[in-house]
């Protein structure tokens, strides 16, 4: 039986394609080592740096209010709380990324950790946060 070189090469270039965008586009698992903590930007969402790439991800299960666009003043507050808590918890050593996959916006989902303690776990048990697991969300606003 003869092999047929260009479909050989169909199929390699084809799969190496799959294979390409499956890596891009799947859910990640595990330790990212090669992303860090750019920066903080609230209280749930902070700037990877992925290598040379910068991505915009936010803490899995996690709602903190908003400072952005606050409904009301108590919620600003509480905002810059939970971002200021957040800096503070990240500063204090070592970070470990998990990245856990991608939100509806194309934003990774992690697990930021510090000496094994997941950030936003924290901030839920200071106040500072909810538990979120999708759909709507509640108000901060009393």
């Amino acid at each position: 039986m003869r092999r047929d070189p260009a479909l050989a090469a169909y199929v390699a270039l084809t799969l190496l394609l799959l294979w390409s965008a499956a890596d891009r586009w799947a859910p990640y698992h595990g330790a990212a080592a090669a992303c860090r903590v750019g920066h903080v930007i609230d209280g749930d969402t902070v700037e990877l740096r992925c290598g040379a790439e910068r991505r915009s991800a936010r803490l899995v299960g996690v709602d903190t209010p908003e400072t952005h666009d606050p409904k009301c003043p108590a919620e600003a507050a509480l905002g810059r709380k939970a971002t200021e808590r957040l800096r503070a918890l990240l500063a204090a050593g070592p970070v470990a990324v998990f990245r856990q996959g991608f939100d509806k916006y194309r934003r990774d989902l992690v697990v930021l950790t510090v000496a094994g303690r997941d950030v936003g776990a924290v901030l839920v048990a200071e106040g500072l946060a909810r538990a979120y697991h999708g759909g709507a969300r509640g108000g901060w606003c009393g």
